[in-house]
């Protein structure tokens, strides 16, 4: 490492921005995950897993939970005791429930039909408004952001809307960025799946100014809209069973600018890498990690000098009914093993 990265590495120490240390102490258990090396014999370069998982409600969503909310604090939009309103079809859902509570909000969730009830869960446990909408169309008045919107309104709440708030990216480039190069200084490619987007774009932001040779990889579904809205492509129909992956049309937290390179993965083979990362590796993850895993593994299989930090966003124990059931999958025509 350059005395030009040693000096960025420095600087970046530690939990990142000031902000993100809060004086909650469930809160404070946010971030500084740690990241793991997955061993490969069958692999030339290396891989580095960073475990979102590890965060409180099990995945990387408490970030932009906690960012979101704190700006819009410091911004005067938001003070305890008013209501938060959010739309989420996974993660997101359960982030902003515990820091909603932690931070003495109320809260409103509005999610689709057939969101994973361990993920909704959480919204409950922590005391926030569950609303279940009907799995329609983004132009449907009945989807779950477009009634997330109608709250919001009828009932003089905030809605956070992770979809387009630019609070979602920055979060990572400030707090996720400079852990991931202050754990892996060497690090050559960074790895991670785009759904809102707002994990690679922030953290590609970062690494960038780190090491612009760094390349930054997103990691999307195949019936999906992301890659072909990097590509200029057009854009086809969005459909997966990827839970957290892809989206059907490009969104304002993609910051395609900092991020050199967008593939995609079949669902067969994020359930494969996620079911082989538990089995080979002792990897527990959700099948989006599985689907960056497998890209990681691409990179390192033909690069020997690679050094492959992979994003692992949640856990798998939330799939233990869906990626690592083999009823499930065979009832999909999803042959794994």
């Amino acid at each position: 490492m350059n005395s030009k990265q040693e000096g960025k590495r420095e600087r970046k120490r530690g939990r990142g921005d000031e902000r993100y240390r809060p004086s909650d102490p469930i809160l404070a258990a946010i971030g500084e995950t740690p990241m793991v090396p997955y061993e490969d014999p069958a692999i030339d370069g290396s891989i580095h897993v960073k475990c979102e998982f590890d965060n409180p409600t099990g995945s990387m969503k408490d970030r932009i939970a906690y960012g979101m909310i704190t700006e819009l604090e410091s911004e005067g939009v938001l003070s305890p005791g008013e209501l938060i309103v959010e739309a989420s079809s996974g993660n997101t859902a359960g982030a902003v429930a515990l820091v909603a509570n932690r931070l003495g909000y109320e809260a409103v969730i509005t999610a689709p039909d057939g969101t994973s009830p361990q993920k909704l869960g959480y919204v409950e446990a922590f005391g926030a408004e569950l609303v279940s909408c009907p799995d329609v169309d983004a132009d449907d008045e009945r989807h779950y952001r477009a009634t997330a919107e109608r709250i919001a309104d009828e009932r003089g709440g905030v809605l956070l809307d992770q979809y387009s708030n630019q609070a979602n990216p920055a979060v990572h480039a400030a707090w996720t960025g400079p852990e991931l190069t202050d754990q892996c200084p060497e690090v050559t490619h960074v790895v991670a799946p785009m759904g809102t987007g707002g994990t690679m774009s922030g953290i590609a932001k970062h690494v960038k100014a780190y090491d612009d040779s760094v390349t930054t990889v997103g990691v999307d579904a195949v019936q999906s809209n992301i890659s072909t809205a990097f590509s200029g492509a057009e854009s086809g129909p969005y459909e997966t069973a990827v839970e957290g992956l892809g989206q059907d049309e490009k969104l304002p937290t993609m910051w395609f600018d900092y991020v050199d390179e967008v593939r995609s993965v079949s669902d067969e083979a994020a359930f494969a890498h996620a079911r082989r990362g538990a089995r080979e590796g002792g990897l527990l993850v959700g099948p989006s990690s599985g689907a960056a895993l497998s890209v990681a593994r691409e990179i390192a299989s033909v690069d020997s000098d690679a050094v492959v930090v992979t994003i692992a966003c949640d856990g798998g124990e939330q799939y233990f009914d869906t990626v690592f059931d083999d009823e499930w999958l065979a009832e999909r025509g999803v042959d794994v093993d």
